[in-house]
């Protein structure tokens, strides 16, 4: 069977790149039912080419003459790959579905939401070459998908808000959109951060990746209309007590979540995982005491943040590991 990787990832890579060319055509009347198509066979023959390299137990030829489904495949690479694979089983699952029941969603419009199922599904196959197969197709092409024409952008965290959309929706449409809040539920249940589906906004920067917690809170909000945000986008953040810094107030809470996100335990239990000779001892507790104090590093979040006074915890920034880095060697 090992005869059939080569041909099997030329193939599947010809299928995808075909998928991204067909979808970025100006005009297409057809355009998900064909992209979807496409996505799907490259994803088949890719991860046969997987089950070839490391499941040889499992048969992909058929006595009857038939290959291994398409679903069955996926149970399997999922079984081997394990949980990071898990965002993209659901993205592929929600791909399958509606593949399998096209004729169904001919009643709806539901664009928005199969542009950011097929997105989310490019890079994920990308993801999945570079780190399987050690192919990266953005070295060979511009896996681009552009959302840009002659309607605005409608976003699909407002499709998927129950109270909006989905009450003038079709059955088929219904239920087809309530399995995606499924699994993004079920996925942020099992820890998993990564999302299913693309998110974006208008902005003059990339996207930010989006989150099964965010998606969670835009499809149950409580106000279905369309609304315009305007955002300070400040890029990438570093925390100084420098008197030179630009000066920006952030809200105490709202610090906790996106910059000071490392608790000591976390800290520890990454540490373990990226060097090679960690140890939590006297040296570890050093240099965590070396930066303390320090905003660049650390903050201390009082339980009465109203008043900054009683008992509380400590909290880290990602850049902690870069001070880590400079004591231990890290696993190749």
């Amino acid at each position: 069977m090992e005869h059939l990787i080569e041909p099997l990832k030329g193939n599947s890579k010809s299928a995808m790149i075909s998928c991204v060319e067909l979808h970025n055509k100006p005009v297409l009347s057809y355009r998900y039912e064909a992209c979807v198509i496409l996505a799907i066979n490259a994803w088949e023959l890719i991860l046969k080419a997987h089950i070839i390299c490391n499941q040889p137990e499992i048969k992909i030829l058929i006595e009857d003459g038939s290959t291994k489904p398409f679903d069955d495949c996926v149970k399997c690479v999922s079984s081997n790959i394990g949980k990071s694979f898990r965002p993209t089983e659901e993205n592929l699952n929600k791909l399958y579905e509606f593949r399998c029941n096209i004729i169904h969603f001919y009643e709806d419009n539901i664009d928005p939401i199969l542009f950011s199922l097929l997105h989310k599904n490019v890079l994920f196959y990308n993801e999945f070459l570079k780190e399987q197969f050690n192919i990266d197709l953005s070295d060979e092409t511009n896996l681009v998908l552009m959302p840009i024409g002659f309607k605005p952008l409608a976003s699909p965290i407002d499709f998927l808000n129950p109270v909006s959309n989905l009450d003038e929706s079709s059955e088929a449409v219904k239920t087809f959109i309530k399995s995606i809040i499924t699994s993004t539920e079920n996925l942020a249940n099992e820890g998993i951060d990564e999302a299913i589906i693309t998110g974006f906004t208008m902005a003059v920067i990339n996207e930010n990746r989006i989150k099964n917690a965010d998606i969670i809170a835009g499809i149950t909000k409580s106000d279905s209309k369309p609304h315009l945000t305007v955002q300070n986008v400040l890029g990438a953040i570093k925390v100084t007590d420098s008197d030179t810094a630009k000066k920006v107030s952030v809200e105490e809470e709202s610090l906790f979540k996106t910059i000071y996100v490392f608790s000591y335990n976390e800290i520890t239990t990454r540490a373990r995982e990226i060097y090679a000779d960690f140890k939590q001892n006297t040296q570890f507790h050093e240099i965590l005491k070396s930066i303390k104090g320090n905003p660049t590093y650390h903050k201390y979040r009082y339980l009465n943040m109203k008043e900054q006074k009683g008992i509380g915890q400590d909290w880290y920034t990602s850049a902690v590991f870069d001070e880590l880095d400079k004591h231990y060697t890290r696993i190749e």
